[in-house]
């Protein structure tokens, strides 16, 4: 019929087109990146620039802090009611203020490369992880104080010796080392993370040591930090070097 015979020449110029369009489509393209236009020829189009690429985009979101992490390098437990207990260099943390009212003594290696911006940080293990149920905490656990320790005693002099060579063997709060300024606090029910504001870093060749502590009326938390995957607890963060280069790139945490 008539209405056949139209629809088959239809189809048949259609895929003609569509052919033509695609043999042609390399060439423009072609063309195109050969020819792009300029930032005012851009602004001069009706309306404006709708080609919004990826090197455009990012240049508009800022980049991603990135950090170098440090795990711990020493872990004491002491008791301020049991004041010359000593458990030693270990693995537990033990943050309480029941009974014998505990507060763990980390020490951390300054990682060697980065600007002079570092934090403390807790990463939670994962919600489907094992590890979860290795942390025990009791009452209101969002507020763990972290004080930077700057002397091994109170009778230190410049002849003493500083903060690297204080033995975590014989560690007691009896023995308790200077404590200085709170650097921050740390909520550990946070998630993805929690992570204090930076702070100067110590320098070259030094290590940080702090105190991890809390002043609330029913606070438990004990767990132990093992070098084992997946890695979870608290680590010192130390910035990149290339975080101050804005150049649209997005880093990630180390």
């Amino acid at each position: 019929s008539a209405m056949t015979k139209i629809i088959v020449c239809f189809s048949l110029a259609l895929a003609l087109l569509s052919t033509v369009s695609v043999a042609l489509l390399p060439a423009t393209l072609s063309k195109y990146r050969n020819h792009q236009l300029s930032d005012s020829g851009l602004e001069a189009l009706p309306y404006g620039d709708a080609r919004l690429g990826l090197d455009r985009a990012a240049k508009m979101i800022p980049p991603v802090q990135s950090y170098h992490r440090a795990w711990p390098d020493r872990i004491a437990r002491v008791s301020r009611k049991l004041k010359h207990a000593v458990w030693g260099q270990g693995v537990q943390v033990y943050i309480t203020v029941e009974i014998s009212k505990d507060s763990t003594i980390i020490r951390f290696l300054i990682p060697s490369t980065g600007t002079n911006a570092c934090a403390l940080s807790w990463r939670p293990p994962p919600p489907l992880s094992g590890h979860a149920k290795d942390i025990i905490t009791k009452g209101d656990v969002t507020e763990i104080e972290v004080w930077q320790l700057i002397a091994p005693s109170s009778t230190a002099t410049a002849d003493s010796p500083n903060m690297s060579d204080l033995n975590f063997d014989t560690l007691s709060y009896s023995s308790f080392p200077v404590r200085g300024e709170l650097i921050g606090v740390i909520d550990i029910t946070a998630q993805p993370n929690s992570t204090t504001g930076e702070f100067a870093c110590p320098g070259e060749g030094e290590n940080l040591t702090v105190e991890m502590r809390c002043q609330r009326v029913v606070y438990h938390v004990s767990f132990m930090q093992i070098d084992m995957a997946p890695r979870f607890g608290f680590g010192l963060l130390r910035r990149s070097e290339s975080e101050g280069n804005n150049d649209g790139k997005l880093s990630l945490f180390i």
